[in-house]
């Protein structure tokens, strides 16, 4: 029994995965929404969405420049006005995206093993990221602590989590069962899609992970701040992901023939990194300023007469 998520697969019967994502305006085609979850194997999970729609996808950011402002509605109209033909956004900022996008959206996203995705963040921070951080610091801040709950529910509610991946979730995958995982999602995504992809961000030096995989004090304190995280993983691994499977009409005993990786990104990749680079970006980079020109305008001018 997982505690906080033992009924989150009843509530309505049978699972009811993103049953309200297509909802919205009906105007517009439905948009995916890839909750990109740090070291869950979300850059080869966008590998595959860009090799997919092109320009037609868009890793996004809030135009919010304060730390931790999560990907909003008004947000996603800036990127459909500049790229009317959008049918799929990425992105670390997308958090609790049906509170913060309504029902206009499909969410979906990648979950990995606590201790492992914590050990991977760290060492990802402290050698990529060039940060001079120490470990024991990053285990005492706590917007490190069950990372992945706080992304779905938006806060440490493990319940919110399990509900909203099993009713508002059209799909979950797995890190550690990444093939399974994308063949599930071809067959539940609502476009086709290339399932090629490409490896990327891995470790070249994993001397920072064998240390600490060989401490059990610290494997022990990641332990205690990912509790919550343990109990999802818990839940997606024995209950959300094998119905997920048999919904996609495969078994969990298929042998699934190797996606052989790709070196030679398609035309539609290219496309989608271009886009990104010289126009996304080069708009959203004036659209921040705008918007903190117009917010300081508000606090120089004051409070208005009462």
């Amino acid at each position: 029994m997982i505690p906080g998520c033992v009924e989150a697969g009843r509530i309505n019967g049978p699972l009811n995965f993103g049953a309200q994502g297509a909802r919205g305006d009906e105007a517009l085609p439905p948009i995916v929404a890839f909750v990109h979850i740090q070291k869950t194997a979300g850059t080869s999970m966008k590998f595959i969405l860009k090799n997919s729609f092109g320009s037609g996808h868009c890793d996004v950011n809030a135009v919010d420049s304060t730390a931790g402002a999560p990907f909003g509605q008004e947000d996603l109209k800036f990127v459909r006005r500049i790229c009317p033909w959008l049918r799929s956004v990425s992105g670390h900022e997308i958090i609790e995206p049906t509170h913060h996008l309504g029902e206009r959206v499909m969410p979906y996203t990648m979950l990995r093993d606590p201790v492992a995705r914590m050990i991977s963040h760290f060492q990802d921070k402290k050698v990529r990221g060039h940060k001079p951080i120490e470990l024991d610091d990053f285990l005492r801040d706590t917007d490190n602590h069950n990372f992945q709950v706080r992304k779905i529910a938006g806060e440490p509610d493990l319940q919110k989590a399990c509900d909203l991946l099993a009713q508002r979730y059209f799909f979950v995958g797995l890190t550690e069962r990444f093939d399974l995982s994308m063949k599930v999602f071809q067959s539940l995504f609502p476009y086709p899609v290339n399932r090629r992809y490409r490896v990327q961000h891995i470790a070249k030096d994993n001397r920072i992970r064998q240390g600490i995989e060989s401490n059990p004090e610290s494997i022990e304190r990641m332990v205690e701040a990912n509790h919550l995280d343990a109990g999802l993983y818990s839940f997606v691994d024995k209950q959300l992901f094998p119905a997920l499977i048999e919904k996609a009409g495969l078994s969990d005993m298929d042998v699934l023939p190797t996606v052989a990786e790709t070196r030679s990104p398609a035309v539609k990749y290219i496309a989608s990194r271009v886009f990104h680079k010289l126009v996304y970006r080069t708009l959203l980079k004036r659209e921040k300023r705008k918007s903190l020109r117009l917010e300081n305008d508000s606090k120089l001018s004051g409070p208005g007469p009462k």
